[in-house]
């Protein structure tokens, strides 16, 4: 009679029973670096954005004094915002996000705001809240406390991966590591 002993059959299950559940791990290890990666691109586009729109458009008549983005650690959010002065020469702007008059469309103030992916959070406790761009260069101003970088750190919670990190110089420099 020609066939496969019991044996052999339970140790190609066994075979492939251990193969599937790598590939399970594996592909639920790169879903999140996937996530990961998906939600440094929306930070890295939200201040992209704001650094174009501080360039774009000044010496226009009406325009805010720069923009900016607002970060909130407290639910995982960040924003576009507009940086408002009521003098037109900007000499008394406040320098950071202070209300929904800031927003970039006051008529839907949810529509400049990004919340983190739930499995995707920010590393440690940042030194800063907003980071704003003011033309003509444009200048950056990292309040509160005026510092020379902003450094953004992304991480899956839970995982042990190094964070992915966003650094923003005072002269408008974005780079990732």
């Amino acid at each position: 009679m020609k066939g496969f002993t019991l044996t052999e059959i339970i140790i190609v299950i066994g075979i492939i029973t251990v193969l599937s559940l790598m590939a399970i791990v594996y592909s639920h290890t790169g879903e999140r670096q996937i996530t990961l990666f998906q939600e440094q691109m929306k930070v890295l586009n939200a201040l992209s954005r704001a650094k174009s729109l501080s360039i774009n458009t000044f010496n226009q008549p009406d325009v805010p004094c720069g923009f900016g983005v607002h970060f909130d650690e407290s639910d995982n959010s960040f924003r576009i915002f507009k940086e408002q002065a009521s003098k037109q020469d900007c000499s008394n702007m406040d320098l950071k996000y202070t209300d929904a008059l800031e927003n970039f469309d006051v008529s839907d103030p949810n529509k400049e705001k990004f919340i983190l992916s739930k499995s995707v959070d920010f590393v440690g406790v940042m030194a800063f809240e907003d980071i704003i761009f003011y033309p003509p260069e444009p200048t950056v101003i990292i309040s509160p406390g005026f510092q020379d970088e902003a450094i953004i750190g992304l991480k899956i919670i839970g995982s042990t991966q190094p964070p992915v990190i966003i650094k923003v110089n005072k002269l408008g420099m974005i780079t990732t590591q």
